[in-house]
């Protein structure tokens, strides 16, 4: 095991009840051929070790950036097809259902139910543990094709910091032998900006392709009162006729001015899966589990859709 203890695993695979490790391409050497291109369930989870994330120096001369060819997780309750600014900056959280009219039978890429998971038992215990994190906990459907035609799916969660989450990145589902996982993650924690010496240079976090900055999105979750500040000052730009409401569209790293950079931690690594197995991403901070499922719940959906590009 590269990273992480043999007994942090072992808590980690008894707390969730995993058994199998992506830790390597033998462990499924042995595995059936995945059934071919087609519809399927999928359910991630991604979690933070919060007593491990300080215990290392993680390398600071990393690559981040988004695949060009991606696509967003919508809010099956949001009013258009594209989520709406508040669904998109916090998809990974849980939030009230509502009633919607997309059908999940034949239109890819929407958030499923809570109750549709299967999952819920490990997440839930995963929160009941205050030595982690859970950053992302989210199901949907989409037809899983070839990796030349696939998609990289846009995975955000985690706390607030200006611009950013404290969980961005992606993750592309492929088929050709075996089921094919490919993570894009990076954990970044940060610090409130007091002018406080920085003694190491961290890369520049690039914004979500899909990403619109509001007006508050420089505040933290729960912060009541700088968000009654913020509306504040916008009411009294507009009283004074100089607010712009174009002035913050460009995409610009400006969350530096707010909050510095701690660190960094990258997760990509590319793994074959078994279809209907729920599996486990090793890492000593970063982890993640996911269990790709044939669904056949719809006979007019094909694999023929199309997954329009943004």
């Amino acid at each position: 095991m590269n990273f992480v203890s043999r007994v942090s695993h072992n808590i980690i695979t008894g707390l969730i009840g995993v058994t199998t490790l992506l830790a390597s391409v033998s462990t499924v050497a042995q595995a059936p051929k995945s059934n071919h291109e087609g519809w399927y369930q999928v359910e991630l989870i991604v979690f933070a070790r919060t007593d491990d994330a300080g215990q290392e120096h993680w390398p600071n001369n990393i690559k981040l950036r988004y695949p060009g060819d991606w696509v967003e997780l919508k809010d099956p309750n949001a009013a258009s097809a594209t989520a709406s600014p508040e669904a998109t900056n916090s998809i990974g959280t849980n939030s009230t259902p509502l009633t919607s009219t997309v059908d999940l039978t034949k239109e890819p890429f929407y958030l499923l139910p809570a109750a549709e998971r299967q999952l819920n038992a490990q997440a839930k215990r995963l929160e009941n543990n205050s030595r982690f994190e859970v950053l992302f906990h989210q199901a949907w459907r989409q037809v899983i094709t070839n990796k030349k035609a696939s998609k990289a799916i846009l995975i955000n969660g985690g706390q607030q910091f200006g611009q950013h989450q404290t969980l961005e990145g992606s993750i592309r589902l492929s088929v050709a032998t075996y089921l094919e996982l490919q993570t894009n993650f990076w954990y970044s924690q940060f610090d409130v900006n007091v002018g406080q010496e920085v003694t190491r240079t961290w890369p520049e976090i690039p914004l979500r392709p899909n990403f619109t900055r509001t007006n508050t999105s420089g505040l933290s979750l729960d912060s009541n009162l700088e968000l009654d500040q913020a509306l504040a000052s916008e009411n009294q730009q507009w009283a004074n006729g100089s607010f712009d409401p174009n002035a913050n569209n460009a995409a610009t790293e400006t969350s530096g001015q707010e909050y510095v950079t701690r660190q960094i931690i990258l997760l990509q690594q590319e793994r074959d899966m078994r279809s209907g197995e729920v599996h486990y991403l090793d890492h000593p901070v970063l982890a993640a589990i996911i269990q790709v499922t044939p669904y056949t719940g719809t006979t007019e959906a094909t694999t023929s859709s199309k997954v329009s590009a943004p």
